[in-house]
């Protein structure tokens, strides 16, 4: 009998396992596929590269193999890479069930959306914003959910936060009722109290949780606040793998682009490196830096269109091109194995964000390393981090990444620079233009219907004192800063 058997999983589905090279269950995998298949609500926590997605999915299969009808799961995610990621799980692990899955995401013909929804899928993948649109305006597409046994929140800390948010609360109130068969798994790296609340209101109610708390059960793996595992476990954790070096580097903000260049060349090519950046333009603006200084790069980022997305991915996991540049679209859920090498060009500014990023590398028990470039603007941001994620990083000292040999690149560095900034401003600028338009008009909708519910209620009393950050130990070769900033400001446009 196989290790997934004794966890209850049916000997076809545990061949399957065999047949994809997944002998031994992972540890959030123990706890919740039994969970899961007794019944319950679930929430899991667990590290980035744990098997959150074959701990949800392998469950619901055999329970579908019971009864085979659409729509019998839907699955939530952030991005849409994510939704092909999962999509292609579902559909490897359900072979021998011939499983029919759907995908729904923006940057698709929604006509074609709509009669997959009409064919009765099994599985259902889905980006909130595009799902939203398709129950809101077609009766079918709602109708296609009325037996729906699963919803499925995969990476729930993002899903129910930020603009995302109400998104994914307009998805749960647009679904068919939920019927008392109906269970609610949220899966996520980043465990947080509010994603295990059960009280009126919470999101377990509000996502269709049928019975209260009796029926939850939420699960923690590899976490730093070593959440208990079992019934009601509320505390917040934040989990990394225990194969991760995580290091810094202190670096003028005026010469960072150089010394991403000086830090790459150091590196090789034999490794597949990811670079974050905080904003789309600066994620095109470094990439063609890298690119016409003959680096083998690509990017992902929300500003280029869904086939170059998925193209581009497609190039880096092939290894074509070892470099990705990328926004924290790429921080969630992907699973590329590869990659040895993670650098933060522009720092988080969540502790969340951070352990999301690192988890990209260090995956599946290999070793990964992880570089912050911190400039005189993000001493304070970086302390922040340090005590959010119970971890002092430390010096990253390699060879060819010194003052000197910066030195030798600064000018072609530059002159790349100018010329790229000058491409992508011509290319993208409209784009980014309309959509800062775009989000300022829905966050402003949005607040107007908050005023009209009567949920923003000002609260009597004195104001919150502005919050300050507890002075850390510094660590060697990080300069001791005063608390002021920096007589110059920043520029916005600084990449």
């Amino acid at each position: 009998m196989s290790e997934f058997e004794l966890l209850g999983i049916h000997q076809w589905l545990s061949k399957q396992c065999a047949y994809m090279a997944l002998h031994h269950p992972t540890p959030i995998q123990k706890l919740c596929i039994p969970a899961i298949l007794a019944g319950n609500c679930v929430v899991g926590g667990a590290a980035t590269g744990s098997g959150k997605t074959a701990a949800f999915a392998l469950p619901l299969l055999q329970i579908l193999a019971e009864d085979l009808y659409g729509v019998f799961a839907l699955v939530l995610t952030p991005s849409r890479e994510l939704a092909y990621q999962i999509l292609d799980q579902f559909v490897a692990l359900g072979a021998p069930l011939h499983i029919r899955p759907a995908i729904i995401i923006g940057g698709l013909p929604h006509e074609q959306q709509l009669d997959a929804l009409k064919a009765r899928p099994h599985v259902v993948v889905a980006t909130p914003g595009r799902l939203k649109f398709m129950l809101e305006k077609f009766p079918e597409a709602r109708k296609a959910f009325s037996h729906l046994r699963f919803l499925v929140l995969d990476e729930a800390d993002r899903l129910t936060s930020g603009d995302i948010e109400t998104d994914v609360a307009e998805v749960a109130r647009l679904l068919p009722p939920a019927r008392p068969e109906r269970r609610v798994l949220l899966f996520t790296a980043t465990l947080e109290q509010r994603l295990t609340r059960v009280e009126e209101g919470g999101w377990l109610e509000r996502l269709g949780m049928a019975h209260g708390a009796q029926q939850l059960q939420v699960f923690a793996t590899n976490t730093l606040t070593n959440v208990a595992a079992g019934h009601g476990a509320t505390a917040e954790s934040y989990a990394v793998a225990d194969s991760l070096q995580q290091r810094y580097l202190f670096i003028p903000n005026m010469v960072k682009l150089a010394y991403l260049v000086a830090s790459l060349r150091a590196a090789g090519t034999e490794q597949s490196t990811i670079v974050f950046t905080n904003s789309c333009m600066r994620c095109e603006v470094v990439r063609l830096t890298l690119q016409l200084l003959g680096f083998p790069v690509c990017s992902l980022n929300s500003i280029i269109s869904q086939k170059h997305r998925l193209d581009n991915l497609a190039t880096f996991k092939l290894g074509i091109a070892r470099i990705l540049v990328a926004t924290d679209i790429a921080s969630r859920g992907l699973d590329i194995p590869a990659v040895g090498l993670v650098l933060h060009y522009d720092l988080p500014k969540q502790a969340p964000t951070y352990l999301h990023r690192v988890g990209r590398t260090a995956r599946a028990g290999r070793e990964g390393l992880s570089v912050a470039f911190v400039t005189e603007y993000d001493v304070d941001l970086v302390r922040r981090l340090e005590k959010k994620i119970v971890h002092t990083m430390s010096l990253w000292k390699a060879k060819g990444v010194s003052e000197k040999e910066v030195l030798k690149v600064l000018d072609e560095v530059s002159a790349a620079k100018v010329q790229a900034k000058l491409q992508v401003e011509d290319q993208f600028g409209r784009r980014v233009s309309t959509l800062k338009a775009h989000a300022a008009e829905k966050r402003a909708r949005l607040g107007e219907h908050e005023q009209e519910q009567g949920s923003i209620k000002a609260k009597p009393g004195k104001p919150a004192p502005l919050r300050s950050t507890p002075d850390a130990v510094p660590v060697k070769g990080r300069p001791k800063t005063k608390r002021e900033k920096p007589s110059k400001r920043r520029r916005s446009d600084d990449v």
